[in-house]
């Protein structure tokens, strides 16, 4: 830029001595290289300090990777690579037949505890009914060895012996032994039977869960689109394998998102980067056209000054022009960006509100700047 400055003062300068026909002298001269020197080295300082520029500026896309929830085998892959893609649209499809046959299993399952209920229902009644016959049968037996034991008090007149009064005895004990026997399977069965979580029996309610569980895994072997946007950089095949582990995702997908560009600037210009100040952005993609914007945010952290337990000792980064002051510039006529791919490179130039009359050289130059991105040469 002051490269440019100067050659502009030069012809300035040139064309004033032409027309004013000044003679070239020891007095001339070294006046206008002087004056030069002032005049250009005040409006660069100035204009450098209040109108920060940098070369280091890049248009940012947030991308998202997309690693599948579950694994096996990709059987089918989209074909609109580097296409608009809505939510929900189709991406790749992993082999669901484990994951039909775990459902298919689940469901069975399911089918079979829901007849197991009807059968402890069932069960239920028939222990019911043997306990009313071993009460019984234990009440029948309580008489008789009540009555044996009473006609057995007088030993002289007793016509039972000790034996059948010793039997009597120990048909009601085992008789009673039986009706507390079903009466421990009633309850044990009963227990089972109301085993019960929102209204339902425990095991269908627990197998209806896992079948939620398989359904969803199932719905996951096809893998959908999350926002819109597009898929880029499709390498994922038929044929390969893939797991859900989060540091190998299998594709990129760039959402629909505002168009942001973040610069670099250099340390220097902190006090004068402040967000809502006008902003303007020259793209090398865009020769001879200036995008305007706004300073969004002034990021709080210096990339570099961030440190992590680690097992070796950190050093300091002491340079300040790499490690520089990250701004977002918001753009404003995003229209004429849409055609440039993200990541493109750019150059910003901001204006803050001090020395406003010296940001016409800054604007001038920046448009220089930008109309030279016509000249290159590549051989």
């Amino acid at each position: 830029m002051d490269l440019l400055l100067i050659l502009t003062y030069t012809a300035i300068c040139f064309g004033i001595f032409k027309f004013f026909k000044i003679p070239l002298n020891k007095w001339s001269v070294p006046t206008a290289v002087l004056g030069g020197i002032i005049l250009i080295g005040s409006l660069l300082l100035l204009m450098n300090y209040n109108h920060p520029y940098t070369e280091r500026a890049q248009m940012v896309t947030v991308t998202l990777p997309i690693i599948p929830e579950v694994q096996g085998v990709v059987v089918e892959v989209t074909a609109k690579a580097n296409k608009k893609l809505k939510k929900g649209d189709f991406l790749f499809r992993v082999d669901p037949t484990a994951y039909e046959a775990k459902v298919e299993a689940i469901k069975g399952e399911i089918e079979s505890a829901q007849q197991n209920v009807e059968m402890l229902k069932a069960r239920l009644a028939s222990e019911n009914a043997d306990i009313a016959q071993a009460k019984a049968e234990r009440d029948l037996a309580l008489k008789d060895a009540d009555r044996y034991r009473n006609g057995s008090r007088d030993k002289l007149k007793s016509p039972f012996t000790d034996q059948e009064v010793v039997r009597a005895q120990q048909t009601y004990l085992a008789a009673q032994a039986q009706w507390r026997s079903s009466l421990s399977k009633r309850d044990q069965t009963a227990a089972q039977l109301d085993a019960m979580i929102n209204g339902e029996n425990a095991t269908v309610y627990r197998l209806k869960a896992n079948l939620k569980e398989a359904e969803y895994f199932l719905a996951k072997t096809v893998v959908r689109a999350p926002s819109d946007g597009y898929a880029t950089q499709l390498f994922l095949k038929p044929g390969m394998f893939v797991r859900p582990l989060p540091l190998r995702p299998v594709m990129v997908f760039v959402p629909d998102q505002k168009t942001s560009v973040y610069a670099v600037f250099r340390q220097n210009s902190a006090l004068r980067l402040v967000a809502g100040d006008q902003a303007e952005v020259v793209f090398n993609g865009l020769p001879g056209s200036v995008v305007q914007g706004t300073v969004k945010q002034i990021l709080p952290a210096i990339a570099n000054s961030s440190y992590q337990a680690q097992g070796h000792l950190q050093g300091l980064s002491l340079d300040p022009k790499l490690d520089g002051i990250y701004a977002e510039i918001e753009l404003k006529n995003v229209a004429d960006v849409q055609r440039l791919p993200a990541g493109t490179m750019g150059q910003v130039a901001v204006y803050s509100g001090y020395f406003e009359h010296v940001s016409i050289i800054r604007k001038i130059l920046l448009r220089m700047t930008s109309w030279m991105h016509y000249l290159y040469i590549d051989h």
